[in-house]
């Protein structure tokens, strides 16, 4: 037994394996593991980098597979309005996307309305023969509607099972229908079936770090685009073009965003010596979105509702409004943005500065150019550039009074996710594994939870 290691976790750890069925599950025992330890031999790729070629794979993957799939889609689902049709989107499954494509964002047309959060018996009631549903959720209200006529189309998503996911790999309930089963119109978001990114060798049984949420955005934003195409051009315009457009643009802000490894690398490391150093907690917020659906949460935020209990996200996280009380100098405030001017961000940040907590944000550094007057990046110690300053979108559809299909959301998780991955890497190398949350949805993923959460607790990451 490594000398670093307790008796008490390592009777921890034997436990929590037994009642896995995993061999050398070591969530605090990580310096015992090869390659973290100062063994021979090459060190494992670091997490911020599975993330985020893992991402670079899904972006390349959509525009590389998809786009036939999504402009075909879309060129029903403008048949299907002409014709008096009603257009439905139930992208909503990951807690990213339930925000990310909410009514009131900059570069929404709303023309392919979301559900509000999970959607409703009354709202499958409503569905008739000739209408259209894009949905990643597989169940029996779905079914229900195809067999009554309504045009399905499916995108694939790791809460659901589909043709990548392994026998057993979800919770029975889930595993009884496939996406393949309920629709013949699948766009494939090109998400793996357990959505981390991150293959953790001190985590065997689950994969870290989310990746639906870009996935799923990446593909509903590009349905946007093509939609809205259609609609200002009365049929004329190319479905496939500003798919494409979207697309490229995402991997070229994705690409800028990985020239900045070495600064993410470096705010990482500074979090790791925070959090073993001080204790210090890791408090998350952004600006509340669809306030007259949900009230004024942090929580009802695209990029705080994916950080905090989400499926494969860090146990530490946890809503900046909760522990604002309590707010202290040792910890962390990280606030998630799509634009740089929101004053009740910069409110946040400089009472979080002034109170010594260290500061970190991503968000766009300007708007349409213009970085002038009071900026988020300005008021915090740490900030990263999510590269995509537009006010709105970045499709241009004739007819539509702003750009649609705006970029700042899934760059600016991308940053997020990077992060967080990095910080995981330098505790891992340290011989301390942070816990990471497993998906219900997933099989064993409450056992898992309810297991190692105490721990975490005591702990504190």
């Amino acid at each position: 037994m490594n000398a670093r290691m307790s008796r008490r976790s390592f009777s921890r750890n034997t436990a929590i394996a037994s009642l896995l069925g995993v061999n050398g599950f070591l969530p605090h025992g990580a310096h015992a593991l090869p390659g973290l330890s100062g063994e021979s031999g090459p060190p494992e790729k670091q997490f911020m980098d599975q993330y985020y070629d893992g991402i670079i794979d899904i972006v390349t993957g959509i525009r590389a597979s998809q786009v036939d799939a999504i402009a075909g889609a879309m060129e029903k689902a403008y048949e299907l309005k002409q014709k008096g049709g009603t257009l439905y989107s139930h992208v909503v499954y990951g807690h990213f996307t339930r925000f990310a494509g909410s009514s009131d964002r900059p570069g929404q047309p709303w023309i392919l309305p979301q559900s509000v959060n999970h959607p409703t018996p009354e709202e499958f009631d409503g569905m008739k023969e000739g209408d259209f549903l894009i949905t990643s959720a597989v169940n029996e209200n779905t079914m229900a509607v195809r067999d009554r006529g309504v045009y399905v189309v499916g995108v694939t998503n790791n809460y659901f099972r589909f043709r990548r996911t392994p026998p057993g790999g979800l919770r029975p309930d889930r595993m009884k229908l496939s996406l393949e089963e309920m629709t013949g119109h699948i766009i494939d978001s090109q998400v793996p079936w357990n959505n981390g990114l991150i293959a953790a060798p001190q985590v065997p049984n689950f994969r870290l770090c989310p990746s639906t949420g870009i996935a799923s955005m990446l593909v509903y934003w590009s349905c946007t685009a093509s939609l809205a195409t259609l609609i200002g051009t009365k049929g004329r315009g190319s479905s496939a073009a500003p798919v494409r457009r979207y697309l490229d643009m995402a991997e070229e802000r994705f690409r800028m965003i990985g020239a900045d490894r070495p600064k993410i690398d470096r705010v990482a490391e500074m979090w790791a010596d925070r959090v073993l150093g001080r204790k210090a907690r890791l408090l998350v917020y952004g600006h509340p979105q669809n306030v007259n659906t949900y009230g004024p949460t942090s929580s009802n935020n695209m990029f705080v509702n994916d950080a905090v209990i989400c499926a494969s996200s860090s146990m530490i996280a946890e809503p900046y409004t909760v522990a604002a009380g309590t707010l202290t100098p040792d910890d962390i405030v990280l606030i998630g943005a799509f634009t740089s001017d929101n004053t009740d961000e910069i409110t946040v940040a400089r009472h979080a500065r002034n109170m010594g907590a260290l500061t970190t944000a991503f968000c766009p550094y300007a708007t349409d150019g213009d970085s002038s007057g009071a900026r988020l990046f300005k008021e915090v110690d740490i900030a990263f550039n999510s590269y995509s300053d537009e006010s709105a979108g970045v499709i241009e559809a004739e007819g539509f009074p702003e750009k649609v299909s705006p970029l700042s959301g899934v760059t600016g998780n991308l940053i997020h996710w990077m992060l967080t991955a990095q910080w995981a890497d330098h505790m891992a190398r340290r011989g301390e594994m942070p816990y990471f949350w497993q998906g219900y949805h997933e099989n064993g993923g409450k056992e898992y939870d309810d297991m190692v959460h105490p721990y975490f607790l005591e702990r504190g990451y």
